[in-house]
Formats: structure tokens, C-alpha cells, sequence
């Protein structure tokens, strides 16, 4: 007999029918959907998918999860996974997609060099802890992306190089949005940079609001520390973000334009700066 449990109360789900898991359904649980048991795995078709339990690998390179298809919500259920075994100077990802509207929700992604990369539309990535993992925890690169509700933690000491950045969510698809996450806990190897939130050149109008971003101890290094960062972007939005320690708390960068209101910074060196244009009102800092 198969159990799955809710990511937030642990929820025991009890039957298990053809192949398909059946859950209660509570706390926005899948109703039916296809195991994932091992890994590495691959998904080729449309559908709902899950875990019913943690799954580790210890591959040092390529997917633990790789989704080729359009149309598929992969739901952890509150499970793990995980590549520590594999150590810091593995170059693997945990969950990989290049489908269009792929789901990613409701579980843990540990310990890989890249927690989780979306390349297709539409991605929505939700209720995720993304932590221990040594260059990025989530990187969406598709159009009309949507990251919220996830927590991410101790970002960065990868060995892959002598100088590698920290970053916790990049972003480089246009119109996309980032909402409701916490980003914590950078460290850059050697001469990296540390970057709570990225904005790439290619994320053109899209948003990060109601975001929380610190980091513990910025770079030493050489690289910088920002916690929202907008690079050679245009249109990108800042609405109610709180950020603290870092060196720049907000940066439109590389003639970066946008808008920007009712942010926070905290014990940063620069509160709001960089090359770029935006307007705005309503920011504090300390």
C-alpha cells in the first residue's frame, strides 16, 4: 500500500488503485497521478505525476528528474529530492523540464547544483523548499512564469570553479512573476556574486512583490551581494519587498527601467541603486 502526505501537516493519504495514487485530496493534494519511484526519471507524457516517498541520487551530473512533455504537474506530496550524496562540486539538477505549463509543487529539492530549471511556458513553481543547493535553487527561462509560495535556503559553495555565484531564483522569460517567496542564506564561492532574486535581460515587464530576501553574511570574495536585482531588463515591477543585508537592497542595473513602490531595506549598504531608470515612490529604508 502506497502513503502520501501533505508538504504543510503530513496528511496520510490510503489507497492506492492501478498504478494511480489516490489521496484525500486536502490542502490542494492531487486526487490521482503517476509515481515517480526512482531516480533518474524521465517524463514523456502529459499527466499528473508524484512521489510517495524520498528519493536520492548520488549522479554528480545531469537530471534526477528530466520532463520533456507540455501539460504536467509533478507533485512532491511533501517529499525530497535530494543529490547531497553527490557533493558540492556536482554539476546535476534536481528537476529539469523544457514541456510548456509544467507544474512543479509542494515538496523539498536538496543539495544540487541547480535545485530546479523550467525552460518552457508557463511554468508555475509552488510551495517548495529549495535549499542546500550550490549555484541556483530555481531558474525559469520561458515566458509567462510564475514562482511563489517557496522558501529558499542556503544557496551556494559549489567547487565546480574557483569563482561561482550564489543565486536564489533567476528569472529570464517575459512577463513572469515572483510573489510570495523567502530567499535566504547565500554563499558565493571565491569571487561570486549573491543574488536573492535576478531578473535576466530577457525578463522583460515582470514582477517580484511581497518577497522576503537576506543574506547572512555577504561575499568576501570580492563579488556583490543585491537581493532584487533587475540586469539590462525593461518594465520590471518591485512592489512590497522587504530586503536586508546585502550590499545593494535593490538594483536596477545595465540601463535596467521600471517601477518600483513600498519596498524595504534593511542594514544594506546601498538601499536602491544601480545604472539603470525606474520611478517610483514609497520605498524606507534604515
Amino acid at each position: 500500500m502506497m502513503r502520501t502526505r501533505s508538504f504543510r501537516r503530513g496528511l496520510p493519504a490510503i489507497l492506492a488503485v492501478t498504478g494511480l495514487l489516490v489521496s484525500t485530496g486536502a490542502l490542494g493534494e492531487t486526487i490521482d497521478c503517476v509515481t515517480v519511484s526512482s531516480l533518474p526519471a524521465t517524463i514523456s507524457s502529459q499527466g499528473i505525476y508524484c512521489l510517495t516517498d524520498n528519493l536520492a541520487t548520488s549522479q554528480t551530473s545531469g537530471n534526477a528528474i528530466t520532463i520533456t512533455a507540455n501539460n504536467v504537474t509533478l507533485d512532491l506530496n511533501g517529499w525530497k529530492v535530494g543529490g547531497q550524496a553527490a557533493g558540492t562540486s556536482t554539476t546535476a539538477i534536481g528537476i529539469y523540464s523544457t514541456g510548456n505549463n509544467v507544474t512543479i509543487r509542494n515538496g523539498i529539492v536538496r543539495g544540487f547544483y541547480q535545485g530546479l530549471v523550467l525552460t518552457g511556458r508557463g511554468a508555475f513553481v509552488h510551495g517548495l523548499l529549495v535549499d542546500k543547493n550550490t549555484y541556483t535553487g530555481i531558474r525559469t527561462t520561458g515566458d509567462g512564469a510564475s514562482i511563489e509560495n517557496n522558501q529558499i535556503v542556503d544557496i551556494g559553495g559549489a567547487t565546480t570553479a574557483t569563482d561561482v555565484d550564489a543565486i536564489g531564483i533567476f528569472v529570464a522569460g517575459t512577463g513572469s512573476l515572483v510573489n510570495n517567496n523567502t530567499v535566504s542564506g547565500l554563499t558565493a564561492t571565491g569571487a561570486g556574486f549573491e543574488w536573492a532574486i535576478n531578473f535576466g535581460t530577457a525578463a522583460t515587464y515582470s514582477t517580484a512583490r511581497n518577497n522576503i530576501v537576506s543574506d547572512a553574511a555577504r561575499p568576501s570574495g570580492g563579488g556583490t551581494s543585491v537581493g532584487i536585482r533587475v540586469g539590462g531588463t525593461a518594465g520590471i515591477t518591485m512592489l512590497n519587498n522587504s530586503s536586508a543585508n546585502f550590499d545593494f537592497g535593490y538594483a536596477y542595473a545595465n540601463s535596467a527601467t521600471g517601477l518600483y513602490a513600498r519596498n524595504t531595506a534593511t542594514d544594506c549598504t546601498t538601499a536602491f541603486g544601480g545604472t539603470g531608470t525606474a520611478g517610483g515612490t514609497s520605498n524606507f529604508s534604515n
